[in-house]
């Protein structure tokens, strides 16, 4: 499996210059992790973009309907999820049905391709459910967005998903307590839930150990300016 590390570097780089407009034109690939976030920004910010130089990068994008995606989920694949726009609302029955499709997108993936036991893809569907639920529960954002492909040479499945809403650092402030970026997400990832129930606030701190744990992968964090 390659380290993540690399698109991860892309991307802040691209997010760092992107005050008038966002450049693509040297991007030769970009995984969902850059993918999805720049397509995010420009869709609900209304960025201008100029377009990769590279053909086929550019048919990339134009295939996974870049950048302001789908909201309307295509049948299970099990090589990839397009880029997949949702309303960030648990009480759109609709959408919740949208996004039961796209999590049978991602266990045909692991079914299929990755040849994961029934148990394993049990546990990652209620892995991405939980963080589905978090942007509907506590994002305050329009919309949720998930992107995923499947290397098959590689045999690896990269899975980015997101939203563009008030930060971990706001979902404290809220409940009045103060934190900058980087001490929200560390206090997130510990459990320490922004609820009062004693119940919750372990959803993000068991994805992760899921993640490199259950699946022996790797996981990048991102809130406001911070990144774990």
């Amino acid at each position: 499996m390659e380290s993540i590390l690399e698109p991860t570097k892309n991307l802040i780089n691209l997010l760092t210059n992107t005050d008038s407009f966002v450049d693509l034109s040297n991007a030769k690939f970009m995984y969902p992790i850059e993918l999805l976030p720049i397509a995010a920004l420009i869709s609900e910010s209304s960025k201008k973009y100029i377009k990769p130089t590279d053909e086929n990068c550019n048919a990339y994008l134009n295939f996974f309907n870049f950048p302001n995606g789908l909201m309307k989920p295509q049948p299970p694949s099990s090589k990839y999820i397009p880029i997949y726009k949702f309303f960030a609302s648990n009480n759109d029955d609709k959408s919740l049905r949208d996004k039961s499709i796209i999590l049978e997108s991602l266990i045909a993936i692991c079914l299929s391709k990755l040849g994961s036991p029934e148990g394993s893809v049990s546990a990652l569907n209620l892995a991405i459910d939980e963080i589905i639920s978090n942007i509907e529960d506590h994002s305050e954002a329009k919309f949720g967005w998930i992107n995923a492909q499947f290397y098959p040479k590689k045999k690896y499945l990269d899975v980015c998903m997101l939203d563009r809403g008030i930060t971990i650092t706001g979902k404290y402030k809220k409940v009045g307590i103060i934190y900058n970026d980087l001490e929200a997400l560390k206090n997130a990832m510990e459990g320490k839930s922004t609820k009062p129930e004693k119940t919750r606030g372990s959803g993000l701190r068991t994805f992760v150990n899921m993640i490199i744990n259950g699946f022996n992968g790797e996981i990048v964090i991102i809130s406001g300016n911070a990144i774990s």
